[in-house]
């Protein structure tokens, strides 16, 4: 079964290349499911944490278990060069606690291509509803129960989730 996923890999924060922060890199993050990417525009100006904002709607293959995340920097000669990787599982945000039309604020810890942290990756993710009977379910659910979920402006009326991430420094 493929489901429609909308993403939006909002931010970093932290980004280390060989240990040392960023400073004047100019910086975009990759979304990978299966076989398809998409890429965010340039962030020029963000240093070790850029902003992207970048919006994406990719399909998901029930058989796909995660989603790859890689952020680049783009080096004066053009080249691009991996900063690091997250991998998110689908399980994250399709599991039994996130139900379909659920806004996901996630961050996830990047990791170079040795396995050290090089900073960390904020992202939503939203599982689109594919038909306006699940929509009505779940409404009729939540609107028999005796409290009524309040409305978060911004978020169209829709429950939001984030996880925490706790820096450790030494």
């Amino acid at each position: 079964m493929t489901k429609t996923l909308e993403i939006d890999i909002r931010s970093a924060e932290g980004l280390k290349i060989n240990r040392r922060l960023i400073k004047k890199k100019k910086t975009f993050a990759v979304v990978k499911i299966g076989e398809k990417s998409r890429s965010s525009d340039l962030d020029d100006s963000g240093g070790s944490n850029p902003t992207w904002n970048f919006k994406s709607e990719m399909p998901m293959k029930g058989s796909v278990q995660f989603i790859s995340i890689e952020v680049f920097y783009r080096t004066r000669c053009g080249r691009d060069k991996k900063i690091g990787e997250a991998r998110i599982p689908a399980t994250d945000f399709m599991g039994r606690y996130s139900h379909e039309g659920h806004l996901n604020f996630l961050s996830y810890r990047l990791r170079d291509e040795y396995g050290d942290k090089c900073g960390i990756v904020n992202v939503s993710i939203v599982v689109k509803p594919h038909s306006t009977e699940t929509t009505t379910m779940f409404m009729a659910s939540s609107s028999s129960s005796s409290s009524e979920t309040p409305s978060i402006d911004g978020y169209r009326g829709r429950i939001v989730t984030g996880l925490p991430v706790w820096r450790v420094t030494t």
